[in-house]
């Protein structure tokens, strides 16, 4: 049995709760929206990081289910909101939400999103809602100021890695860290385990960010349930795209082989050719290696690396994921 298998009864506890935090008093014209978005098929992996990191301590797990829906409600805003922005078409294999209602509808969804993520943060143990809600606004800033960098990205020619890293952290990796540390927070753990737990969740959410940039070149189509190559139509500053640039700059003998930037390659299949030939392949996917191995060396901490341990093994599962 696999560990999404394993979890099924909580993923879809996780689905029914988000179901039923769509009043019926709502209007047509932002209920059937956000109930199309919530059918789409999706892993729930940022609300399943907080209930097994409560379980990871100890915890009750029930305790913290309104916290992990509060948080997937706050992620399928920044799914809609980023889906107006790059003018995707396609999420998890399904017409976006602006391409079938518009992008004024896409945007009052989102909103309200928030405000629903809001509420389900407000049904926490009452001894622990000041610091969980300070950790939720926190992460809203973050989560903005890294989508405002990533749009800044686009019309700036060079941008170091180091530069992209600090937007993913804040884009991506942030609510991978809020998911974990309030799972270990209202699952009772000692102030070193939280600070622990949030680390583990911030060090898998980089690793996993640019796992999703390599596989935008790599992954399968039908896997991934957009289009391969999303990224490279954009002309996006991926993790791929900046290590590729950086190191044909540097190369002379490379430069005359190969195109200064990713995006000038005309097909994925001769793009994905020369990203091992060059050696990008192997040096991002060390690099994802390192973030998810930082991880697990901090969760060790808290609890043992083996199999009766969910959370370590949901980490195994994204190590090797294709989409």
């Amino acid at each position: 049995m696999t560990i999404l298998q394993e979890l099924a009864p909580l993923i879809q506890n996780i689905q029914t709760e988000l179901h039923q935090s769509v009043t019926d008093d709502l209007p047509l014209s932002l209920r059937d929206p956000i109930l199309y978005f919530l059918e789409s098929p999706g892993k729930k992996i940022r609300p399943l990081l907080t209930l097994l990191a409560c379980e990871a301590v100890d915890g009750e797990v029930r305790e913290v289910m309104p916290a992990a829906v509060g948080i997937e409600l706050f992620h399928d805003f920044t799914l809609i909101h980023d889906d107006i922005m790059d003018k995707d078409d396609m999420r998890r294999g399904r017409f976006t939400v602006h391409r079938k209602w518009g992008d004024d509808a896409a945007i009052l969804v989102g909103d309200l999103l928030v405000g629903l993520a809001y509420k389900k943060m407000l049904e926490c143990q009452p001894e622990y809602l000041e610091k969980v809600l300070n950790l939720f606004n926190e992460t809203l800033i973050k989560v903005c100021e890294g989508q405002a960098l990533d749009k800044e990205f686009e019309k700036v020619e060079h941008v170091s890695l180091d530069a992209y890293i600090d937007m993913i952290s804040k884009k991506t990796a942030w609510l991978f860290q809020l998911s974990a540390q309030l799972g270990a927070l209202l699952g009772g753990a000692s102030e070193e385990q939280v600070r622990e737990m949030a680390y583990f969740g911030y060090s898998l959410g980089i690793g996993f960010q640019i796992q999703d940039d390599w596989l935008d070149y790599a992954g399968e189509e039908t896997a991934l349930g957009k289009k391969v190559g999303s990224d490279l139509k954009m002309d996006k500053k991926t993790y791929v795209a900046l290590s590729y640039a950086e190191l044909i700059g540097q190369t002379p003998e490379l430069a005359k082989k190969y195109p200064a930037r990713i995006s000038s390659f005309d097909s994925i299949p001769r793009l994905k050719e020369a990203l091992f030939e060059i050696g990008i392949a192997a040096a991002t996917e060390s690099v994802i290696e390192k973030y998810i191995s930082d991880a697990l060396q901090t969760l060790s901490h808290i609890k043992p690396l083996e199999e009766s341990n969910r959370l370590y093994r949901l980490v195994q599962f994204l190590r090797q994921r294709q989409s």
